[in-house]
């Protein structure tokens, strides 16, 4: 038993040694102050500005998903829109003669156009 006492002893002399703690001296605290600053605000940058990782990166590609949403978005609609035309103009044959005579000038057989708009006078200079 009094080996086992001597090694916890001989243990603690050598791995466990007792330090004392000093105050900083003014000076060492001010310089510990400026460099836990310094790491701080060098902290504070890569966080922010890390390119393809900080923050104003990933702002910035929030704000382009949220666009390339909208315009998507926009393009279901008008994708939509354009297969419910599709759909009227194979169908509803009164609609294909409606786009036909708008859209693309078509005449019936025997028809002719009347165009009674007032013509804008060229103006020489």
């Amino acid at each position: 038993m009094r080996d086992l006492y001597s090694f916890r002893f001989v243990f603690a002399e050598i791995f466990m040694k007792r330090t004392y703690k000093t105050p900083l001296s003014p000076l060492q605290q001010k310089k510990l102050y400026r460099i836990s600053i310094l790491l701080v605000g060098i902290l504070l940058l890569a966080i922010f500005f890390t390119p393809g990782k900080g923050l104003f990166f990933l702002r910035k590609q929030k704000i382009q998903v949220a666009t390339l949403n909208a315009e998507k978005q926009a393009m279901v609609e008008k994708n939509n829109a354009l297969r419910e035309d599709i759909k009227r103009v194979t169908t509803d044959m009164r609609y294909l003669e409606e786009v036909a005579r708008e859209q693309h000038g078509l005449l019936k057989k025997e028809e002719m156009v009347f165009d009674f708009s007032p013509k804008e006078e060229k103006k020489r200079e």
